[in-house]
């Protein structure tokens, strides 16, 4: 994987949360940018490229949903997660229809998410490699 391919950009206000999950990821061979709020994790999803990127859907300043859509103006290659303690109510159409690829229960056993993870990275790599032969 090249360093983009390595590149996580995960958006959470809990501190707790973001501290774990970024321990995780990093121990898994990613690279980890980390924002707090909406504001923060559109500036910088708008300035740089990652790999997956990975949004709580309770933001202080904008919801999860919100976030994605305002992403998927500039962006509709890089895959998106909802991270949430609250996927039971999270319809997985409206999550679609914002432009995720998919919604993740907190707390979910960090060795999974960081396997879900490179799971999406992966499967985004080849639809690339597809795409440059």
């Amino acid at each position: 994987m090249s360093d983009i391919q390595h590149s996580i950009l995960f958006v959470e206000d809990s501190t707790d949360t973001r501290e774990l999950v970024e321990y995780t990821l990093r121990q898994e061979g990613f690279q980890v940018t980390t924002a707090q709020t909406g504001d923060d994790g559109l500036k910088l999803a708008s300035a740089n490229s990652y790999a997956l990127i990975l949004l709580d859907v309770g933001l202080p300043d904008k919801d999860g949903l919100e976030l994605c859509r305002e992403i998927r103006k500039f962006d509709l290659q890089t895959p998106v997660l909802l991270y949430t303690a609250f996927a039971d109510l999270l319809d997985s159409e409206e999550a679609k229809a914002a432009g995720a690829q998919g919604c993740l229960r907190k707390p979910e056993d960090t060795s999974r998410l960081a396997s879900v993870i490179r799971t999406f990275v992966e499967q985004s790599d080849e639809q690339t490699s597809k795409k440059l032969v």
